[in-house]
């Protein structure tokens, strides 16, 4: 087996099981777990694990720059938002949405790009930020938007918790679009595997700090706990194999790859979860994934065009 299909094998592992936490957290909010509890403990479970594990067998995880701490500071808590705002929009809406949602974050990538970068909004850019954008009012579908909520009849403060689950989806892939721009700060001068390392151990004292009450009030038992503890693992899995797939194929090809994750996602919400899409939002979700690859691939297609329209 070669590199490039060994790297495509252990990334396509690592979307199945960044699919799967969605699926984890609907199980266990069917029994009674809080998404304030679920999404800190499992963010702070991996990050004790990653600790132990790195003064043991790989002390150089610990050696980065003074000058670097504040973009590893800005991803660890950008990473923690993003969980805790990802799993509250799963407990508020389907999980096939949120996850969809999350996915957007390449549009906001897009607009901080040229914000804080001055990167260029190319053609390519602007096709898939119109897809996406598109893609996320067919999925949300307003006219009808009870329809995605998981619980339509609750409302937090006055406010419909399906306009919560939206707002915090939405939110998850903002943060998602500002942990790529610190990653992208970051790659260059450390492996990946440090650099996720470094997010669970800067993301710690959020997690504590928002889930620490909660997790002392709530009434555990051992197969909650031990389902939990499963979820964690496989959180951490993905994060690792990520990592890992990167030292045999290059990031932008990984970053594609893994954009199956939100197709796994969906496929298993209907199938385990018994979720339904409508016909709008289906074609929602592909213009959403169109999106996403255009926005990785999109270029070579652009270029190619323009050659053959010059010739002509």
């Amino acid at each position: 087996m070669n590199d490039n299909t060994k790297g495509v094998i252990i990334c396509l592992l690592s979307a199945f099981c960044f699919a799967m936490g969605p699926i984890f957290g609907k199980l266990l909010f069917s029994v009674g777990l809080p998404w304030q509890v679920l999404a800190p403990v499992r963010g702070m479970i991996p990050a004790i694990l990653i600790a132990i594990h790195g003064l043991i067998f790989a002390r150089h995880i610990f050696k980065v720059e003074k000058r670097d701490l504040k973009w590893h500071f800005c991803n660890g808590v950008c990473f923690a938002m993003i969980c805790i705002c990802n799993y509250c929009a799963v407990y508020y809406i389907n999980a096939s949405v949120s996850q969809v949602l999350l996915y957007t974050q390449a549009i906001y990538t897009v607009i901080l790009g040229r914000l804080l970068l001055k990167e260029k909004i190319t053609i390519q850019k602007a096709l898939a930020t119109i897809a996406i954008t598109t893609g996320v009012i067919c999925i949300i579908n307003i006219v009808n938007i009870d329809h995605i909520a998981a619980q339509p009849d609750l409302y937090i403060m006055g406010i419909p918790s399906v306009a919560i689950g939206i707002f915090m989806g939405i939110m998850s892939g903002v943060l998602s679009a500002v942990y790529t721009l610190c990653t992208r700060m970051l790659n260059g001068r450390y492996d990946g595997w440090t650099v996720n390392c470094w997010c669970f151990f800067f993301g710690f004292p959020v997690f504590f700090i928002i889930g620490f009450r909660p997790a002392l009030a709530f009434d555990w038992n051992l197969n909650v706990f031990l389902f939990l503890l499963l979820m964690s693992a496989v959180g951490l899995a993905a994060y690792s194999l990520y990592a890992i797939c990167m030292h045999y194929i290059d990031a932008g090809k990984a970053s594609l790859i893994v954009t199956v994750d939100p197709v796994i996602s969906i496929t298993m919400s209907v199938l385990i979860l018994g979720e339904t899409l409508s016909g709008l939002q289906l074609v929602g979700i592909l213009l959403v994934a169109f999106g996403v690859i255009f926005m990785e691939t999109g270029q070579p297609l652009i270029d190619k065009w323009k050659k053959k329209f010059a010739k002509e």
